[in-house]
């Protein structure tokens, strides 16, 4: 199965990778074919795989270093990650991800429920024969709880003009930056480091999770759909509104009133509202916040201990900041 080009500067971690996806795929097996198919599908689409890398090199940091746990916790991180992805699209019935049709589109919203709940099921299935060694469960169900929590702000605040980035801040903190302080901490768990080390660790994920997501937010208004490979404007069209518009909102409030009431959006309404969002600067405004968390990640990456991972971490965080998918 190939793997995300991103991983080509990583070489030894693109081969942890493309076992961790064997070890997914080998794991899924559903009797109704249909569902099977849409479940294993998932995995075989370009999904860079992120959050996992970042618990590989997490899991290499300290003085005991169990590559094929640690393969299971990368794992059990990606699958719980995927599930979340299938049921938000059936919520936000979004019709591509990763450059194909998203599996609610392709075979209903039947067969996505059931995949990602079966997916689920796998996550802890996984984790299962190691609930003795290592509380990977306890800290994964912490995460679904924080997870939720995050999607469930961000559905109270839907369509709410009266947003700020206070709120949309702690939205992503559950929804996002959450699953990545999990990988970087379980990493930092099964290598066996500090509880103290390990916090750090913790504090890390966050502060590239934030950062991940404001870019993942800004790049939606930025990128063409052929490149995003995703629903352009999805979140806009949803009434979620994130970092870019925010910011722009604050400095053009009657424009964006007069586009929040419309009930469809042309071609040329998508052009005017990118428009407004370079010239009122909230595309620049976004960008320098996503800077200021991958800074402050940077920063506390500076206190891991010294060795090939740390400067993976570090080369890998600043690479996300300047993603262009």
């Amino acid at each position: 199965m190939s793997i995300h080009s991103i991983w080509d500067e990583f070489p030894d971690l693109e081969k942890e990778l493309k076992q961790t996806r064997q070890l997914i795929f080998n794991k899924i097996f559903i009797r109704n074919q249909q569902v099977n198919d849409a479940a294993k599908g998932i995995f075989q689409s370009s999904g860079k795989m992120i959050r996992p890398a970042y618990s590989l090199l997490f899991s290499q940091l300290g003085p005991k270093s169990e590559p094929e746990r640690a393969r299971v916790m990368a794992a059990a991180i990606e699958v719980f990650h995927n599930a979340t992805l299938i049921h938000d699209d059936i919520i936000d019935e979004g019709d591509i991800r990763r450059g194909t049709p998203t599996i609610q589109a392709a075979h209903g919203k039947k067969s996505a429920v059931y995949a990602g709940d079966y997916l689920l099921s796998v996550c802890f299935r996984m984790t299962h024969p190691y609930r003795q060694i290592i509380d990977v469960q306890g800290i994964l169900t912490r995460a679904m709880e924080r997870v939720i929590g995050g999607e469930l702000h961000q559905l109270d605040q839907s369509y709410n003009q009266d947003m700020t980035i206070r709120r949309y801040l702690t939205q992503i903190r559950g929804k996002t930056a959450e699953l990545f302080a999990l990988a970087c901490y379980g990493g930092a768990m099964e290598s066996n480091m500090s509880i103290k080390e390990q916090w750090l660790c913790y504090r890390i994920g966050a502060q590239i999770g934030m950062a991940f997501q404001l870019m993942d937010d800004l790049l939606e208004y930025t990128q063409d759909e052929s490149v995003w490979e995703k629903t352009m404007f999805q979140d806009f069209r949803n009434g979620i509104y994130t970092a870019p518009i925010l910011f722009s909102m604050k400095r053009s409030p009657a424009f964006f009133k007069e586009q929040f009431a419309k009930q469809d959006y042309t071609e040329q309404d998508v052009i005017e509202i990118r428009k407004k969002l370079k010239y009122t600067e909230g595309i620049k405004s976004a960008f320098q916040l996503a800077e200021r968390y991958t800074s402050k990640a940077l920063v506390l990456i500076e206190q891991l201990p010294d060795n090939k991972s740390k400067k993976d971490i570090e080369k890998l965080t600043k690479l996300l900041l300047h993603r262009q998918l």
